[in-house]
């Protein structure tokens, strides 16, 4: 979901707000750790990049060894990041470039959107959504991805991760101001997408929400981000999930606004705290 900016919904641009989490605590075990060739690689690599600081001090005793390299990017999954109702993909650029320059290698960032820009049926974009997750999947040989979602697209995801085979393939699912549960800033009903989140009674969100709002939660993990600071994903709580791993609120007179969440910088380092704490689950 991403309107157009009006005079009820101001857009205050900020580099900066407080948070509060809600976490949910013991609720299942730990998941098998994932990304074995991954981890074995990364061992190989740092025994060979050993060996050959061994060779070149035998040579050149004088020569500092090389400083050895960041074993942690090669196990983050792949991050797809999906912007709201009419976003475009351009719209994820400054939380990609904030995952970039926190050590995600560039070839495991991808921005997307459909159907058509989150504009119509979410079920379909769902489907859309597969697809594009196991090209990403072939492309980089993860066996997992991270889905980063923003206001309508957090439904579609959803969506994907329980009735599609979202929950084999998604290891985390973070949500950014979703209308996980309606919104009363519902002015935007000529799309097919806004009317299935135009109240928390529509059939498409009882059928999401129900008998869980976090489906195959022993698979995936769950994070919500909300803010005071949003008008169009209202009320505030609409945007929480019932057993999510966190639900994260940022309020103060410097709570982004809803188009400005995802570039927040609060937003972006509690996301990437939440995928390295998560990762290996």
């Amino acid at each position: 979901m991403r309107f157009t900016s009006s005079p009820t919904s101001p857009i205050p641009a900020s580099p900066s707000s407080h948070g509060t989490t809600a976490t949910t605590a013991g609720r299942r075990p730990a998941r098998a750790r994932r990304l074995l060739s991954a981890t074995l690689a990364t061992v190989l690599a740092a025994g060979l990049l050993g060996l050959a600081s061994q060779t070149s001090n035998a040579a050149s005793p004088r020569t500092a060894p090389a400083a050895p390299a960041p074993a942690a990017a090669a196990g983050h999954d792949p991050v797809i990041m999906v912007p709201g109702m009419t976003g475009r993909p351009a719209a994820m650029d400054t939380m990609k470039a904030n995952l970039q320059a926190n050590g995600w290698p560039a070839n495991r960032l991808f921005t997307w959107t459909d159907s058509s820009s989150m504009t119509q049926d979410l079920g379909k974009a769902a489907q859309e959504l597969s697809a594009k997750v196991d090209q990403v999947r072939g492309q980089t040989g993860a066996d997992k991805v991270v889905l980063a979602t923003w206001s309508a697209s957090t439904l579609a995801a959803r969506y994907y991760i329980k009735n599609l085979d979202g929950a084999d393939k998604v290891s985390q699912y973070i949500a950014f101001a979703g209308p996980q549960h309606g919104t009363t800033f519902n002015h935007c009903q000529f799309y097919v997408a806004c009317q299935q989140f135009a109240s928390p009674n529509t059939p498409f969100l009882r059928a999401l929400n129900s008998p869980t709002e976090v489906p195959f939660d022993d698979r995936v993990d769950y994070l919500t981000l909300r803010s005071t600071g949003d008008f169009n994903a209202v009320p505030t709580d609409t945007a929480k999930l019932a057993g999510a791993d966190e639900n994260y609120l940022m309020s103060g007179p410097m709570a982004p606004s809803h188009f400005s969440i995802v570039s927040n910088a609060t937003a972006l380092a509690k996301m990437r705290s939440f995928i390295i704490a998560h990762e290996g689950d």
